[in-house]
């Protein structure tokens, strides 16, 4: 991939991302304190699109990505590649203590419900984080030094 594609490709994950933790930001906006059954289906479908997405994303990222180009072009930078790496891993465990959580829950339980969009929120301000981090490595490495001569 050139470097236009890169840009490209992360603006567009980070788009999509940005969508759907949108969708569930507007979901738990209120939670019901009785009826919680479809208003919990639809929490555990939403998380779910935005698991699967962010799992592909990573595995994307790491497994032939543009992090790996980012230490070919930079070798500098491999404390902040091994930190989103890192990050990768802390966001999977989240993600999977967050379906953990969902799958044990009942429509009887809204404390437990509460909790879960507490974590949620948690984790979306994490990838939001992630995602900025990112974006400042790929324009730090994609971009040429103002000043610099070849």
């Amino acid at each position: 991939m050139v470097v236009n594609q890169y840009a490209a490709w992360l603006r567009d994950e980070h788009q999509k991302v940005a969508d759907l933790s949108a969708e569930i930001r507007d979901h738990i906006v209120w939670v019901p304190y009785a009826a919680l059954q479809g208003w919990l289906k639809e929490l555990t479908a939403r998380f779910e699109k935005l698991r699967a997405h962010l799992q592909k994303h990573m595995a994307l990222e790491e497994k032939g990505g543009y992090l790996s180009n980012v230490l070919e072009l930079r070798p500098t930078l491999s404390d902040a590649v091994a930190q989103l790496r890192n990050e990768h891993r802390q966001m999977s465990i989240l993600m999977d203590g967050i379906c953990v959580l969902l799958s044990k829950m009942t429509p009887n339980d809204p404390l437990l419900a509460r909790e879960a969009c507490k974590r949620i929120m948690n984790l979306l301000n994490y990838v939001e984080h992630h995602n900025s981090q990112e974006n400042l490595i790929v324009l730090s490495v994609f971009t040429d030094d103002i000043g610099t001569k070849d």
